[in-house]
């Protein structure tokens, strides 16, 4: 804050920072701004305006507020405020309520105070009763000046012609000394007047370049105000379309998100059906290795019974050809139970070669296990195939796999049945290398 009335180097009457309340608002809450007083103005910044000014020496013509001071009231107010806030009150008969502001000592507000009231008696009406004041008294100087030379050479012309009247003429000089006096006084009021007179216009001429220069100030304002209102109504526009594209996207989130759940839905039903047709391949492989196990074990008993079939086979065959050379009468008895071995023997020899073929049935199952898997894993691959399709592939695969065909009944088959195209029974040899 200056100490003089009036600083040379920033040439405004006084400036430092002060408190302020939000002017036209309801808001009490204290900012702290940068107060300079100038040409009977109080203009206020920003608080970082000060270091620009202290650095400087010249304040900025584009203050964040003005305040003309001319016919304002200014006093101190008598509320008790918290420490460190002396409240300065600013009215005028043209505000819309008062202007509040605070300072940070007494004394600074006293000083505050002083320069305002003073600052306030610049106005335009007082300029113009200053201008007709002195002129008025330069008027009456004339006016008195005339009377009093006329005055004065009518005392001549009485002191010519009463020369011998020497004590009233004495007093006739002491006359004109005392009006020459005081129109000296008068002289130097008139002087006065006139200085004072064009300190006043100097004043207002100040005071109108600085009204120009807040004209212009407010012009550019204006400018950057429209073009400011043109950008928001840009940056409204981008964010209507923003906002039009984030719905759209919301959407787009929604439905993905709803497929999302319907695949995993999906998912969920495969992984289950998945875990359905690997225990019924591992029931369906252990089956196998039962089965495969139980083939190996009939195999090796078939081939016993073969073995003592073909043997019981020569042995009949040779008795019945002893029989025959021997020429000795068969009883018929005997030639019966003889005929009821040989149909046994048949028989054997018929269910053995059916049991032949029952490796090839197994074979056909393992075939179709192996189709099983092979669609099992297509159906983990490919989620797009249909549970009930996969449902109806794993009801077919265990069918196919838990079902092994039945075997036939068994009965005598002749020898021209025996040589369809199915597969022939193993014979000894394929059976001992197999095992």
């Amino acid at each position: 804050m200056a100490d003089e009335e009036f600083d040379i180097d920033t040439k405004v009457q006084m400036s430092g920072l002060l408190l302020k309340k939000p002017f036209g608002h309801k808001a009490n809450k204290w900012q702290k701004r940068f107060f300079i007083i100038k040409e009977g103005f109080l203009l206020y910044y920003a608080e970082s305006e000060k270091k620009s000014f202290d650095r400087s020496g010249h304040f900025n013509i584009h203050p964040k507020g003005v305040i003309p001071l001319g016919g304002i009231t200014v006093k101190a107010s008598d509320e008790s405020l918290p420490q460190g806030k002396f409240e300065i009150i600013i009215c005028h008969k043209d505000f819309k309520g008062m202007i509040t502001l605070a300072a940070e000592s007494a004394a600074d507000r006293e000083q505050w105070l002083s320069v305002i009231n003073k600052s306030g008696k610049v106005t335009w009406k007082n300029a113009q009763l200053g201008e007709a004041m002195v002129q008025k008294l330069e008027d009456n100087s004339k006016k008195i000046a005339e009377e009093k030379q006329a005055y004065l050479e009518k005392l001549e012309a009485e002191a010519e012609a009463h020369k011998e009247e020497k004590g009233r003429k004495e007093e006739l000089e002491r006359m004109a000394e005392a009006l020459r006096a005081e129109k000296a006084e008068v002289e130097n009021a008139a002087k006065q007047l006139r200085e004072e007179k064009e300190f006043t216009l100097q004043e207002l001429d100040s005071s109108l370049q600085t009204m120009r220069e807040i004209e212009q100030a407010k012009e550019e304002l204006t400018k950057t105000t429209e073009q400011m209102a043109s950008q928001l109504e840009d940056v409204d526009m981008q964010r209507r379309q923003l906002d039009e594209e984030k719905q759209i996207a919301e959407e787009l989130l929604v439905e993905k998100e709803r497929r999302a759940r319907q695949l995993e839905e999906e998912r969920s039903k495969y992984d289950e059906t998945t875990s359905e047709l690997k225990m019924n391949l591992e029931a369906v492989a252990l089956e196998k290795q039962r089965t495969e196990h139980k083939l190996k074990q009939e195999k090796i008993s078939r081939v016993k019974t073969e073995k003592r079939l073909r043997v019981a086979e020569d042995s009949l065959r040779r008795l019945d050809k002893a029989l025959k050379d021997s020429g000795v009468s068969i009883d018929i008895q005997l030639e019966t139970d003889v005929s009821n071995l040989r149909k046994f023997f048949e028989e054997s020899i018929e269910e053995a070669r059916f049991e032949a073929e029952m490796p090839v049935i197994m074979r056909n199952a393992v075939t179709a296990q192996v189709d099983f898997k092979r669609q099992s894993r297509q159906i983990d691959d490919d989620v797009v195939v249909q549970p009930e399709a996969a449902a109806t592939a794993t009801a077919n695969g265990n069918t196919a796999a838990r079902e092994p065909p039945k075997p036939k009944p068994k009965k005598r088959q002749s020898t021209a049945s025996m040589s369809s195209p199915e597969p022939l029974p193993p014979t000894t040899e394929d059976v001992a290398s197999e095992s």
